[in-house]
């Protein structure tokens, strides 16, 4: 939990510092970047956390890895946070400033989970509805999950919508099940 605060700390500084440079758009790549490698490396982010390993090796290794892909704002802050200490939380760092700038473009993001792929008529007529609920940017992750059937499941920030072949059948059952039947002869 600590971690976390002092992640969204250092992303609020990050996102801020970039909004007054005007260098936002940059910075909000480069998180995406930073998510990505960072989460996408076991090996890089356990020698990130590994106290075996020295700072100035630790920068190296970002260095060489980050340099020629993500600006020198991100780069310089990156500097500053591994020789604070905290080289271990630039992943949280990445998703934390994600979240945030969410927050500040106004941009929901959106689960949706279906039985097979969705189609681009489908996509938009979700989008539109989602958009009818919220005022602002909708950012739509999709899932297939065949286990549902059919149908969908919508998850929105702490609000869900299941309405799924699934649940629907869960749901026939428990009734059925509880409700003692008895045929009329």
């Amino acid at each position: 939990m600590a971690t976390a605060r002092v992640a969204s700390r250092y992303a609020k500084a990050l996102l801020s510092l970039a909004e007054e440079r005007g260098e936002l758009d940059a910075v909000a790549n480069d998180l995406v970047t930073l998510d990505e490698v960072v989460g996408g490396s076991a090996d890089l982010a356990v020698m990130l956390n590994s106290p075996v390993v020295k700072a100035d090796k630790k920068q190296a290794v970002l260095d060489a890895v980050f340099s020629k892909h993500v600006s020198t704002l991100t780069m310089g802050y990156l500097r500053i946070m591994v020789g604070k200490g905290r080289e271990g939380l630039i992943g949280d760092l990445a998703i934390e400033g994600k979240n945030q700038l969410r927050l500040m473009r106004n941009v929901k993001e959106v689960s949706l989970t279906t039985a097979s792929p969705l189609t681009s008529e489908l996509r938009e007529k979700v989008l539109g509805q989602v958009a009818k609920v919220h005022n602002g940017e909708v950012e739509l992750q999709e899932q297939v999950d065949p286990n549902i059937l059919g149908g969908y499941i919508l998850k929105m920030g702490d609000q869900m919508v299941d309405a799924s072949i699934k649940r629907q059948l869960r749901s026939l059952g428990r009734e059925l099940t509880e409700h003692d039947y008895e045929p009329e002869f």
